[in-house]
């Protein structure tokens, strides 16, 4: 058997897959015959072996107890920053999403009804090690094969597990279905009888099986942190990335698996990495030299934060407790302070990059902004949220002990009040801190 494919000259494949090609069907045959004679116990697959994206790929099917048994899923965890993330192959689980699998396939599948489910994509070459099985592809082909897609067969030896790329929410409500006590016998059977189609992506960087994931996700919405963190094809999210993960604080601090721009109160993160993103567009959109590229326009913006984080007490405060596992600092507590701490929301980050841009339009010390607006008070209110009466007065209660400076940012109802992280409502905060804290600055410049 050769391997040498006109097509497969410039594909690099991971080590730990081998290809074999042959031109000869009954050599194919039996091949695998002779691997079955001498007791090979692993798994065989027939399917097709084809480029693309400048990658091997194999696309077979297989029963779904043989996808759970071949497969596993490596969640990150709700929450977790930019490490953590960027450290597992898939999304966190979505209570909503494993939700309306499960009730579509207890209807469905294990009805024994008619059902669909998108093709899984499994990956075999990310997190592997030295001592890590390898796989055999053996192609159906020749050395002078024009084409880019060849019948194969994937002998896939015992103890190799495919790693999710998309599909981890289906995989995992298949199998909590076939294992959980409170599904019936007949369902069970009634799932096992299906079978499923699965792309397997024979990649070795973890990296771009996170932009596999991304581009799945495309067709279907997942938080837009994680977009931001895993898409690196857009510029804007490749520099918020980078940004995140070579600042100590933000690699901390930021929450990468979230769908919103603002955290929940008590999240022990600050911000999102939407929020990051939000920064970085800003700027790169509204920077005063226009020539320079986007990576052009955010030069500076580590040294930015390095100054906000040292100025700022309550930044100040979490750089002290990251160093101190024994600090009783917490970002829930600060965040809710006094009716809420805007700098620890979306709209601060969105501020920040104001801040950012009016340093560069009128060269202002990074140092000399962030002790400014170190004066600022950025908490809402003149009393803690749990003062605020319940009942018909509660609106205008809050208006009353709302700051001047961000009550614009408030959007009131009749027992709760949210703040608004909109580009204009930051203009309108901007303009005020600029008239309150920056007067002196604006005349000298």
């Amino acid at each position: 058997m050769s391997n040498v494919i006109p097509a497969l000259a410039d594909i690099n494949t991971p080590p730990h897959i081998k290809v074999q090609t042959t031109d000869n069907f009954e050599s194919l045959m039996s091949e695998v015959g002779r691997r079955s004679m001498m007791g090979y116990s692993g798994e065989v697959f027939f399917g097709t072996a084809f480029v693309q994206g400048s990658r091997l790929q194999f696309t077979t099917a297989m029963p779904v107890q043989k996808m759970i048994d071949v497969s596993k899923t490596d969640r990150s965890k709700k929450k977790d920053n930019i490490a953590g993330v960027t450290e597992h192959s898939n999304r966190p689980q979505e209570p909503g999403h494993s939700k309306q699998v499960r009730e579509y396939l207890i209807k469905t599948a294990c009805a024994g009804d008619k059902f669909i489910l998108p093709a899984f994509t499994f990956n075999y070459g990310v997190g592997l090690e030295d001592e890590s099985p390898v796989a055999t592809l053996m192609l159906f082909a020749n050395t002078s094969d024009g084409t880019n897609a060849w019948p194969g067969i994937l002998l896939l030896p015992q103890g190799a597990k495919l790693d999710t790329t998309d599909g981890a929410h289906r995989r995992s409500q298949i199998e909590d279905l076939l294992t959980n006590s409170k599904i019936s016998d007949d369902e069970k059977d009634s799932l096992r009888r299906n079978a499923v189609d699965v792309k397997i992506v024979f990649e070795s960087s973890r990296s771009d099986s996170h932009q596999d994931f991304a581009d799945c996700g495309k067709a279907k919405a997942i938080p837009k942190s994680m977009v931001t963190t895993f898409d690196v094809r857009d510029r804007r999210n490749r520099i918020s990335r980078e940004l995140v993960t070579k600042n100590a604080f933000l690699s901390k601090y930021v929450d990468a698996t979230a769908s919103n721009v603002n955290l929940s109160s008590k999240s022990r993160m600050i911000w999102s990495m939407s929020a990051i993103r939000m920064f970085v567009a800003h700027v790169v959109e509204h920077h005063k030299d226009v020539e320079l590229d986007e990576v052009g326009k955010t030069q500076g913006v580590d040294e930015f934060f390095a100054a906000l984080v040292r100025h700022l007490p309550q930044l100040a405060a979490l750089e002290k407790a990251r160093k101190d596992p024994q600090s009783e600092v917490t970002t829930g507590s600060l965040r809710d302070l006094r009716g809420g701490d805007v700098a620890l929301r979306g709209i601060g980050m969105a501020i920040f990059a104001r801040a950012f841009l009016y340093c560069a339009e009128h060269n202002v010390d990074y140092g000399v902004m962030a002790s400014k607006l170190a004066t600022l008070d950025w908490n809402l209110l003149h009393c803690e949220r749990s003062d605020l009466p319940a009942g018909p007065t509660y609106a205008t209660e809050v208006s009353k002990k709302v700051l001047p400076m961000w009550q614009h940012l408030l959007v009131i109802g009749e027992s709760r009040y949210r703040v608004s992280s909109s580009s204009v409502d930051a203009d309108g905060a901007w303009e005020k801190i600029k008239a309150q804290v920056l007067s002196d600055i604006s005349e000298a410049a």
